[in-house]
């Protein structure tokens, strides 16, 4: 099996989720982000904070009454999180900074899972190319709450209409 996609990236292979499920090899694989920026540049992976064995992106929130910082696992597809403080909840929206310069990651486009819930857009290369980047979804326990590659969700708007 190869061990880097045809973009360079690292390749996780993913266990087979029900014996005798039929997978395509695209779907084996998960994707590493190994570099991920703000809007205004700032290298937002920490590589003191470990997940599944891979450093995360280091992410501030805040909402009414609550901020913190959370790290969120650089593996596609999952959905662990280490909470370095305050509380995320549950269904609640927060909004996403860099936790070096404090710019508001922007919104790539609205997510379907809450009126005013966002699909954040999270670069990856210093200069924010939107064909060139992951999201995820800023409400805590969405099923878009992993990284997903942008140009997949701006394919799932179009394909489904949100």
């Amino acid at each position: 099996m190869k061990r880097f996609g045809k973009d360079g990236k690292l390749i996780i292979p993913l266990g087979q989720r029900k014996k005798g499920t039929p997978e395509s090899e695209e779907e084996k694989v998960r994707y590493v982000i190994t570099d991920a920026y703000c809007p205004n540049g700032c290298n937002i992976i920490d590589k003191e904070q470990k997940i599944n064995g891979v450093a995360g992106l280091r992410i501030r929130f805040m909402r009414p009454g609550m901020e913190g910082e959370f790290i969120l696992s650089a593996i596609e597809g999952d959905f662990d999180k280490i909470i370095l403080s305050g509380e995320l909840e549950d269904g609640v929206k927060d909004e996403l900074y860099c936790p070096h310069c404090g710019v508001i990651f922007g919104k790539l486009v609205n997510c379907s899972c809450k009126p005013d819930a966002d699909m954040v857009a999270v670069g990856l290369t210093p200069q924010l190319d939107f064909n060139n980047a992951i999201s995820f979804c800023n409400v805590t326990g969405c099923s878009n709450g992993t990284s997903i590659k942008s140009g997949d969700v701006i394919r799932h708007v179009r394909l489904r209409g949100y």
